[in-house]
């Protein structure tokens, strides 16, 4: 494992990396493990290096609500280490992959660093403004409305992404996904092409 190929570790010197891995795990991991626990302590600084996961909670009747996707490179949950919080979700893995569990206790030395703090706050805000719009998106818009609006905004995505995967980002049933696309298709909006679903009129996802 090269840390220095990792953005968040690109302007360290080399003692600080022979550091760094002293206190870090390394853990490969497949598709639907866990990688933590709601309740969990928040020993370790969870680092997505390889691969895709969710963090998510889980309602009464054992539904998952996700409330964000990572693509490696990401940190995961770190707002929990920084408040020195239990974590507040759950994480599973989407893929297989690779996470950095680093000690946080010993990470915090490393954290004077200027330019680690400000890469961690630009993680924490990116963060915030996706779980402001997720709470948005679930509590104004109607589940026609969010279809449109995330094929609308992520054209590109929604052409490569499973259907489950989409109705996982969208907190929606897949059936129910399965209605609506059912109903685009109806109106000329996106068509299957290949074996995917393209989109063929974009401007009128403006209408819903």
């Amino acid at each position: 494992m090269n840390f220095q190929n990792i953005e968040l570790f690109s302007n360290l010197e080399k003692n600080d990396i022979k550091e760094l891995k002293s206190i870090t795990k390394v853990l490969k991991a497949i598709k639907n493990e866990i990688i933590f626990y709601e309740g969990e302590p928040s020993t370790y600084l969870h680092l997505l290096s390889q691969g895709k996961a969710k963090i998510y909670k889980t309602d009464a009747k054992g539904n998952e609500i996700v409330l964000h996707h990572f693509t490696a490179p990401s940190l995961l949950a770190e707002r929990a280490n920084l408040s020195q919080i239990r974590f507040p979700a759950n994480c599973k893995m989407e893929s297989d992959g690779v996470v950095l569990k680093i000690s946080f206790e010993k990470f915090k030395e490393l954290m004077q660093n200027e330019d680690i703090c400000f890469k961690i706050m630009q993680s924490l805000l990116k963060k915030m403004n996706s779980l402001e719009e997720t709470i948005n998106n679930n509590m104004v818009l109607d589940i026609p409305t969010r279809i449109a609006k995330f094929i609308y905004e992520n054209t590109e995505k929604f052409q490569t992404l499973k259907q489950h995967e989409i109705a996982s980002i969208l907190n929606i049933k897949p059936e129910t996904l399965s209605r609506k696309l059912k109903k685009l298709k109806e109106l000329g909006i996106i068509e299957n092409k290949h074996s995917k679903l393209i989109v063929k009129d974009k401007e009128r996802l403006k209408e819903f």
